[in-house]
């Protein structure tokens, strides 16, 4: 557990620190402009302008991942196969953002690929990014009393609660209301 505190810890450093960089730097305060066609139309600030560069984009998309990954692991047993299972699903999340960014690399290079209906990027965001985290999350909704208070976790509470009762150092034998 102190190792995860440690990574989240870490990760959440990370974070701080490009929104740091990014607020000293003025990232992000770019405008939209006038559409060239469409003149009350406005257009996006679009191609990385926004005064940030692209591996900033990386890191905080991994620390972001990363912060989710070490969320999802707390409280589950050592060795249990829901951690495997959200260690291997984890995986290939990262490898999907990566994608993600590569067919973002793409598309604003002029690259277009429509998939289900929309852009590639647009595409992997929708139906990998946004759906994705439904199958941990059943996962662990379906496992969680299993995984995180098993019956050993069962007998060590009842143990507790046996020692405490028969401690005699409960409010009624102290004469107090609670």
């Amino acid at each position: 557990m102190t190792r995860l505190m440690a990574v989240l810890l870490a990760l959440c450093a990370a974070l701080l620190g490009l929104l740091l960089v990014a607020a000293a730097t003025g990232a992000g305060r770019a405008t939209p402009l006038p559409h060239a066609e469409h003149a009350p139309m406005l257009v996006g600030v679009d191609a990385g302008e926004l005064g940030a560069p692209t591996w900033a984009a990386y890191v905080a998309g991994i620390a972001m991942l990363g912060t989710m990954w070490v969320a999802m692991l707390i409280g589950f047993r050592e060795g249990h196969w829901i951690r495997r299972a959200v260690n291997a699903w984890m995986v290939g999340y990262v490898l999907l953002f990566v994608v993600l960014m590569w067919s973002f690399d793409a598309y604003a290079a002029g690259h277009t690929t429509i998939i289900l209906g929309f852009t590639a990027p647009t595409s992997l965001l929708v139906y990998g990014l946004t759906l994705a985290p439904w199958v941990p999350l059943a996962a662990i909704t379906w496992a969680f009393e299993n995984a995180y208070f098993g019956p050993r976790e069962q007998i060590r509470f009842d143990e507790i609660v046996a020692e405490s009762r028969g401690s005699g150092d409960s409010d009624a034998t102290r004469g107090g209301e609670g």
